[in-house]
Protein backbone atom coordinates (compact mmCIF):
# COMPACT_ATOMS: atom_id res chain seq x y z
CA UNK A 1 0.00 0.00 0.00
CA UNK A 2 1.41 3.33 -0.85
CA UNK A 3 0.70 6.49 1.54
CA UNK A 4 -0.82 9.44 -0.13
CA UNK A 5 2.35 11.58 -0.39
CA UNK A 6 1.14 12.31 -3.79
CA UNK A 7 -2.43 13.95 -3.44
CA UNK A 8 -0.67 17.19 -3.25
CA UNK A 9 -1.84 20.90 -4.78
CA UNK A 10 -1.32 24.10 -5.76
CA UNK A 11 -3.02 27.01 -7.40
CA UNK A 12 -0.40 29.93 -8.80
CA UNK A 13 -1.07 33.40 -7.99
CA UNK A 14 0.16 37.07 -7.35
CA UNK A 15 -0.20 38.84 -3.79
CA UNK A 16 0.52 42.83 -4.16
CA UNK A 17 2.49 43.33 -1.36
CA UNK A 18 5.29 40.86 0.11
CA UNK A 19 7.53 41.57 3.38
CA UNK A 20 11.36 42.67 3.32
CA UNK A 21 13.03 41.70 -0.08
CA UNK A 22 16.03 40.40 -0.39
CA UNK A 23 19.45 41.40 -3.54
CA UNK A 24 22.16 38.75 -3.29
CA UNK A 25 25.12 40.78 -5.01
CA UNK A 26 26.56 37.59 -5.87
CA UNK A 27 24.15 37.10 -8.70
CA UNK A 28 24.25 38.17 -12.24
CA UNK A 29 21.53 40.03 -14.15
CA UNK A 30 20.19 36.59 -15.69
CA UNK A 31 18.61 37.10 -19.73
CA UNK A 32 16.18 34.01 -19.85
CA UNK A 33 14.22 34.27 -22.17
CA UNK A 34 12.26 30.40 -21.36
CA UNK A 35 8.48 31.07 -21.57
CA UNK A 36 6.77 30.03 -18.62
CA UNK A 37 2.92 28.58 -18.50
CA UNK A 38 0.47 31.48 -18.65
CA UNK A 39 -0.94 30.22 -15.48
CA UNK A 40 1.89 30.78 -13.68
CA UNK A 41 2.00 34.26 -12.25
CA UNK A 42 3.60 35.83 -9.24
CA UNK A 43 4.84 38.78 -8.30
CA UNK A 44 8.19 40.76 -9.31
CA UNK A 45 11.28 40.94 -6.38
CA UNK A 46 11.72 44.26 -5.05
CA UNK A 47 15.03 44.88 -4.09
CA UNK A 48 15.54 46.61 -0.26
CA UNK A 49 18.08 44.16 1.82
CA UNK A 50 21.36 44.01 -0.01
CA UNK A 51 23.24 40.65 0.96
CA UNK A 52 26.65 39.11 -0.28
CA UNK A 53 26.43 35.07 0.04
CA UNK A 54 30.00 34.33 1.22
CA UNK A 55 28.72 30.48 1.29
CA UNK A 56 26.05 28.45 1.09
CA UNK A 57 22.70 28.79 -1.49
CA UNK A 58 19.19 28.93 -0.50
CA UNK A 59 18.02 26.92 -3.35
CA UNK A 60 17.52 23.20 -3.47
CA UNK A 61 19.97 24.12 -6.39
CA UNK A 62 21.27 27.10 -7.77
CA UNK A 63 20.36 26.49 -11.40
CA UNK A 64 17.00 26.68 -13.04
CA UNK A 65 15.24 23.66 -13.88
CA UNK A 66 12.40 22.32 -15.54
CA UNK A 67 9.55 21.72 -13.49
CA UNK A 68 5.94 20.40 -13.11
CA UNK A 69 3.65 21.68 -10.85
CA UNK A 70 0.21 20.42 -9.57
CA UNK A 71 -2.75 21.69 -7.66
CA UNK A 72 -5.40 20.91 -5.44
CA UNK A 73 -8.01 19.70 -8.79
CA UNK A 74 -4.98 17.67 -10.12
CA UNK A 75 -4.36 19.94 -12.69
CA UNK A 76 -0.19 20.64 -13.19
CA UNK A 77 1.42 23.30 -14.96
CA UNK A 78 5.02 22.97 -17.19
CA UNK A 79 7.85 25.59 -16.64
CA UNK A 80 11.26 25.17 -17.88
CA UNK A 81 12.78 27.95 -15.28
CA UNK A 82 12.08 27.26 -11.37
CA UNK A 83 14.43 27.05 -8.73
CA UNK A 84 12.88 26.21 -4.79
CA UNK A 85 13.97 28.27 -2.05
CA UNK A 86 14.19 25.82 0.80
CA UNK A 87 15.00 29.07 2.81
CA UNK A 88 12.09 30.86 2.58
CA UNK A 89 9.44 27.77 1.08
CA UNK A 90 9.04 29.60 -1.91
CA UNK A 91 9.20 28.33 -5.25
CA UNK A 92 10.76 31.11 -7.81
CA UNK A 93 10.24 31.12 -11.80
CA UNK A 94 11.28 33.41 -14.58
CA UNK A 95 8.78 34.92 -17.06
CA UNK A 96 8.93 35.55 -20.46
CA UNK A 97 10.84 38.37 -20.13
CA UNK A 98 13.54 36.98 -17.79
CA UNK A 99 11.92 38.37 -14.61
CA UNK A 100 12.30 36.74 -11.95
CA UNK A 101 8.71 35.77 -10.19
CA UNK A 102 7.56 34.66 -7.16
CA UNK A 103 4.59 32.27 -6.44
CA UNK A 104 2.52 33.30 -3.63
CA UNK A 105 0.45 30.85 -2.83
CA UNK A 106 2.08 27.80 -2.03
CA UNK A 107 2.69 25.31 -4.09
CA UNK A 108 1.97 21.40 -2.93
CA UNK A 109 4.12 19.49 -4.90
CA UNK A 110 6.28 20.12 -7.59
CA UNK A 111 8.92 17.76 -9.75
CA UNK A 112 12.01 18.91 -11.16
CA UNK A 113 14.30 17.71 -13.60
CA UNK A 114 17.71 18.53 -14.17
CA UNK A 115 17.71 18.73 -18.01
CA UNK A 116 21.39 17.90 -18.26
CA UNK A 117 21.35 14.48 -16.64
CA UNK A 118 17.56 13.88 -16.49
CA UNK A 119 17.33 13.51 -12.44
CA UNK A 120 13.97 14.19 -11.22
CA UNK A 121 13.38 15.38 -7.65
CA UNK A 122 9.70 14.90 -6.26
CA UNK A 123 9.50 17.36 -3.20
CA UNK A 124 5.92 17.81 -1.48
CA UNK A 125 4.99 20.40 0.89
CA UNK A 126 4.49 19.16 4.86
CA UNK A 127 1.09 19.44 5.00
CA UNK A 128 0.75 17.35 2.59
CA UNK A 129 2.14 14.39 4.23
CA UNK A 130 -0.79 12.17 6.60
CA UNK A 131 0.64 12.92 10.53
CA UNK A 132 3.21 15.14 9.60
CA UNK A 133 4.21 17.53 13.09
CA UNK A 134 3.17 21.12 12.60
CA UNK A 135 7.00 21.80 12.78
CA UNK A 136 6.77 20.64 9.00
CA UNK A 137 3.90 21.40 7.32
CA UNK A 138 5.20 24.57 6.33
CA UNK A 139 8.44 23.29 4.40
CA UNK A 140 9.19 21.13 1.39
CA UNK A 141 10.19 17.65 2.11
CA UNK A 142 11.75 15.64 -0.66
CA UNK A 143 10.29 12.26 -1.43
CA UNK A 144 13.45 9.41 -1.57
CA UNK A 145 10.86 6.54 -1.02
CA UNK A 146 6.99 6.26 -1.82
CA UNK A 147 6.10 3.20 -0.67
CA UNK A 148 4.73 1.14 2.11
CA UNK A 149 7.41 2.64 4.07
CA UNK A 150 8.39 6.03 2.86
CA UNK A 151 11.32 8.62 3.46
CA UNK A 152 11.78 11.80 3.07
CA UNK A 153 14.21 14.30 3.54
CA UNK A 154 14.34 17.44 4.62
CA UNK A 155 16.91 19.81 4.03
CA UNK A 156 16.91 22.83 6.50
CA UNK A 157 18.17 26.31 5.72
CA UNK A 158 19.77 28.35 8.54
CA UNK A 159 21.80 32.00 8.12
CA UNK A 160 24.68 33.38 10.17
CA UNK A 161 24.65 36.26 9.30
CA UNK A 162 27.37 39.38 9.78
CA UNK A 163 28.06 43.07 9.19
CA UNK A 164 31.40 43.71 8.42
CA UNK A 165 32.54 46.72 10.69
CA UNK A 166 32.61 49.65 8.08
CA UNK A 167 30.29 47.71 5.51
CA UNK A 168 26.63 48.18 4.31
CA UNK A 169 26.13 44.77 2.84
CA UNK A 170 24.97 42.26 4.70
CA UNK A 171 27.42 38.83 4.54
CA UNK A 172 25.01 35.51 4.62
CA UNK A 173 26.51 32.31 5.36
CA UNK A 174 23.57 29.16 4.90
CA UNK A 175 24.26 26.18 6.40
CA UNK A 176 22.04 23.09 4.71
CA UNK A 177 21.11 20.29 7.19
CA UNK A 178 19.42 17.26 6.36
CA UNK A 179 17.02 16.11 8.43
CA UNK A 180 15.34 12.55 7.35
CA UNK A 181 11.42 11.00 8.49
CA UNK A 182 10.03 7.77 7.73
CA UNK A 183 5.86 7.32 7.36
CA UNK A 184 5.76 3.85 8.37
CA UNK A 185 2.88 1.94 10.14
CA UNK A 186 0.44 5.17 10.04
CA UNK A 187 3.27 7.72 11.35
CA UNK A 188 5.41 10.00 10.48
CA UNK A 189 8.73 9.55 12.60
CA UNK A 190 11.66 11.85 12.95
CA UNK A 191 14.85 10.14 13.17
CA UNK A 192 17.56 11.67 14.68
CA UNK A 193 20.32 9.41 14.00
CA UNK A 194 21.14 6.70 11.68
CA UNK A 195 20.35 3.63 14.47
CA UNK A 196 16.89 5.08 14.60
CA UNK A 197 16.23 3.82 11.50
CA UNK A 198 17.43 0.66 12.15
CA UNK A 199 15.42 0.37 15.15
CA UNK A 200 12.24 0.56 13.18
CA UNK A 201 13.88 -2.46 11.01
CA UNK A 202 13.93 -5.32 14.03
CA UNK A 203 11.62 -6.90 12.37
CA UNK A 204 13.70 -8.02 10.25
CA UNK A 205 16.80 -7.46 11.94
CA UNK A 206 18.96 -10.10 10.98
CA UNK A 207 18.68 -9.23 7.15
CA UNK A 208 19.17 -5.48 7.31
CA UNK A 209 22.46 -5.83 9.27
CA UNK A 210 23.60 -8.32 6.50
CA UNK A 211 22.27 -5.37 3.95
CA UNK A 212 24.28 -2.57 5.68
CA UNK A 213 27.63 -4.73 6.01
CA UNK A 214 27.08 -6.15 2.67
CA UNK A 215 26.87 -2.39 1.02
CA UNK A 216 28.82 -1.08 3.51
CA UNK A 217 26.35 1.52 4.54
CA UNK A 218 26.95 4.21 7.97
CA UNK A 219 24.20 7.08 7.63
CA UNK A 220 26.70 9.25 6.31
CA UNK A 221 24.53 9.85 3.33
CA UNK A 222 20.90 10.10 1.65
CA UNK A 223 21.78 7.40 -0.65
CA UNK A 224 22.37 4.99 2.48
CA UNK A 225 19.11 6.07 4.12
CA UNK A 226 17.32 5.34 0.92
CA UNK A 227 19.08 2.01 -0.29
CA UNK A 228 18.02 0.55 3.40
CA UNK A 229 14.45 1.94 3.21
CA UNK A 230 13.93 0.53 -0.65
CA UNK A 231 15.67 -2.98 0.97
CA UNK A 232 13.18 -3.05 3.89
CA UNK A 233 10.43 -2.64 1.73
Amino acid sequence: MRYPFLTAALFLCCLTTRSQQVVNVNSDNFSFTNRNNTDISGMVHQPIKFVKITAGTPFFNDQWMKARLFDGNGESYASHSVRLNLLDNDVSFLDADGTEMVCTIPVKKILLTDTTTGTQYLFVLGDQVPDVDKAQAGVWLQVLVNNSVSLCRQTKKTIHETLPYGATTTEDEIISADIYFVRMNGNFIRLKKWSDLLQLFTDKKDAIYQYIRNHHLNGKSGDDYTQLVQYYN
